[in-house]
């Protein structure tokens, strides 16, 4: 078979291969991108079907990520911003809690909505205000521990953590019993606390886009999957042989395993995201939806056309649904019973929405127990020539991919001399 030669092989280009190669152009380091699919960004991908962009999975862009401020063109991007704050169903009824400094307007609304109590809200201005104090690098350095026994030893109360922490720490981190790290709770709580939740007018998948531009097309090739690495390379499952003196998997945490050759163990975090259309939003803000009750398959919803109406050209409205993995259920079983629990929130005008598609996302998010090491501190090299980057043994989010990416590509400078 054939055979290439390169300087470093990346295998997959989800956001941190891409973030990976774009520090190596800066050295003048030759790299080759390997994927298995059809097109960039791996898990960051969006469909066009019927006239509306489906991401794959809802996703958001936190305009306070440091590494997406720095690699991401925001102003190409054309973001659209979610309202600052989110609703919350419980009692069977929705209530709006926000920013008050951003949206006065709601502040009484939030203020008086039965989430938690007064003193709930001041010890969530008191842990925003200590996140701030201690900074990404200090969050990381707190003691860790389950999210669960973090908020009760704060104390919150059982009230604030049923109806607000969980549905939202489930939406974020796929994560419902709250067992995740205490420190990647604080960081995305100021994360989200700190800026806003944003869509690209072209879908989520504009921006691993955007970070291919100016990657040279030959030096990523699509539909090339990866069978297994070598001492020197990789074989492709086509037989093909690419030589190279550093490889960088890029991938899932499972497949990553595969390649290394280590137990496949699949801890991660599943989900289905179901998409609708509707004439007529069943809210008129741009808000996040969350499940306070406490009870039904459905997670999370938005409405991503109350942000960003480029994602319909139709003018009908594209609603997200997300539900935590229930592989048991079959599409159409799942269907029927989202929808009837749609209907219990929304009432009859839910029997009129279409049915777009559902997606399978087997391996959303990694596992997050603690306890969990800063992720600027973490070393991607597992032994000579071989470096990880991406959320394996890491935290995801696009930040954390971002960074990792950037950060494995300097260690690589760093520790090798390319001619």
């Amino acid at each position: 078979m054939e055979k290439s030669n390169t300087d470093v092989i990346i295998i997959g280009a989800g956001i941190s291969g891409l973030s990976c190669a774009k520090r190596l152009i800066k050295e003048g380091i030759r790299f080759l991108v390997l994927e298995a699919g059809q097109t960039v960004g791996g898990r960051i991908k969006s469909d066009r079907v019927d006239g509306f962009i489906l991401d794959h999975g809802f996703q958001v862009l936190q305009t306070t990520y440091p590494e997406a401020r720095s690699l991401l063109d925001f102003d190409a991007l054309d973001l659209k911003l979610f309202s600052p704050g989110v609703a919350v169903r419980t009692n069977g009824q929705l209530f709006y809690i926000s920013d008050p400094i951003r949206r006065p307007q709601d502040l009484w609304g939030t203020l008086t909505a039965p989430i938690g109590t007064i003193t709930d809200r001041l010890r969530i201005l008191r842990l925003f205000a200590g996140n701030k104090i201690k900074g990404s690098k200090g969050i990381f350095e707190s003691t860790d521990m389950r999210t669960i026994d973090f908020l009760r030893s704060y104390p919150f109360s059982d009230r604030i953590i049923e109806r607000f922490f969980r549905p939202f720490f489930a939406g974020v981190c796929l994560d419902p019993d709250l067992n995740a790290s205490s420190r990647v709770f604080r960081y995305l709580f100021n994360i989200f606390a700190s800026g806003d939740a944003a869509l690209p007018a072209k879908g989520m998948g504009a921006i691993p886009i955007q970070l291919s531009e100016g990657i040279p097309a030959n030096q990523i090739r699509l539909g090339a999957s990866v069978e297994l690495i070598g001492d020197d390379g990789v074989t492709l499952t086509n037989g093909q042989k690419i030589t190279g003196r550093t490889i960088v998997i890029a991938t899932e945490g499972p497949e990553t395993q595969r390649l290394l050759k280590l137990p496949v163990k699949s801890n991660s975090k599943g989900e289905r995201c179901l998409y609708f259309s509707a004439e007529k939003p069943p809210i008129s803000s741009p808000f996040l939806i969350l499940n306070g009750e406490g009870k039904g398959l459905i997670n999370n919803i938005a409405i991503p056309t109350l942000t960003a109406p480029s994602y319909s050209s139709s003018g009908r409205h594209l609603i997200a649904v997300v539900v935590l993995d229930h592989p048991s259920m079959d599409n159409e079983s799942l269907e029927h019973s989202v929808r009837s629990e749609l209907r219990q929130w929304f009432g009859d005008p839910v029997r009129n929405w279409e049915h777009i598609k559902t997606y399978h996302i087997d391996h959303a998010l990694p596992d997050q127990s603690p306890p969990v090491s800063n992720p600027a501190m973490d070393s991607g090299r597992v032994r000579d020539g071989v470096y990880t980057c991406g959320e394996y043994q890491r935290i995801p989010g696009i930040q954390w991919a971002l960074l990792s990416g950037r950060l494995t590509a300097e260690q690589i400078i760093n520790e090798n001399h390319f001619m």
